[in-house]
């Protein structure tokens, strides 16, 4: 396994970005009848600023639930999270942490720009600059067009775009995604890893990804975090050193999907 650095949160070192997340010893379980099942156990794992980390691992593993705890959905009964250098319980500034679920959950009864801006609404923002923020997110994913559609006059590759927009309205510095993308056909699934890709490159947020998909994982992670079956902890961090954009016929791309699936 490999030794996986952690980075002192408190340290004061004005040179050194501190890591976008950082997960320290964290375990979790969860009652299931009479009995505990244990979810996670002993993860540790650093995520750097800016960078594109997928999680991948079995059906169980422990995945969404760690992207549940990272996003403060859930608490560890163990353990430390730290977001931007300070631990998530002191944290006070969640706007800046988005999450991309793997159902679109638009609402049917809203418009695409609707649904963009229902992220806005629980502040105090005026509706007239809800609306143009909206507009803005939906041109960021090319819909702009589209503004006045309701879900199901989209087709399943513009619904996920609503929701990449409706996750990126809020200017996120943290991109959580837990399998946006995995009910989509091929060729969809692909131009949406390239959307992810350009505004990725235009916003330079730091990305966490759950994916089942191996390939998905080689194609768009700077790291990918291989979890073992349950209790998950991380099994190895591999470093995909091959520059963006890639393409799945890569020699190179294609023996990372082969050691990827040897760790799973």
């Amino acid at each position: 396994m490999n030794q996986i650095e952690i980075t002192d949160p408190t340290r004061n070192d004005s040179k050194q970005t501190p890591p976008a997340i950082q997960l320290i010893d964290v375990d979790k379980s969860f009652a299931n009848g009479n009995q505990t099942v244990q979810v996670l156990k002993n993860v540790n794992l650093t995520v750097p600023s800016q960078k594109i980390v997928g999680l991948i691992g079995t059906s169980g593993s422990g995945k969404s639930t760690l992207l549940n705890i990272i996003s403060g959905i859930l608490k560890p009964d163990h353990g430390q999270v730290c977001i931007s250098g300070a631990a998530s319980d002191k944290f006070n500034d969640w706007s800046s942490v988005s999450y991309m679920f793997q159902d679109d959950r638009l609402l049917p009864w809203r418009t695409a720009v609707g649904n963009v801006e229902f992220a806005l609404e629980a502040g105090s923002m005026a509706k007239k600059e809800r609306a143009q923020l909206a507009l803005d997110a939906l041109e960021l994913v090319e819909l702009e067009s589209f503004e006045k559609a309701f879900p199901y006059q989209l087709s399943g590759g513009m619904r996920s775009r609503v929701a990449l927009a409706r996750s990126l309205v809020t200017e996120p510095r943290i991109l959580l995604m837990d399998e946006p993308f995995s009910r989509l056909d091929a060729q969809t699934r692909g131009l949406m890893h390239q959307e992810l890709l350009r505004i990725h490159q235009l916003k330079h947020m730091t990305v966490v990804f759950v994916t089942h998909d191996v390939a998905e994982a080689a194609l768009l992670a700077d790291q990918v975090a291989v979890m073992t079956p349950r209790p998950g902890t991380i099994h190895e961090i591999v470093d995909i050193k091959l520059a963006l954009p890639r393409d799945i016929t890569q020699p190179e791309v294609t023996s990372y999907m082969q050691r990827l699936r040897a760790l799973i």
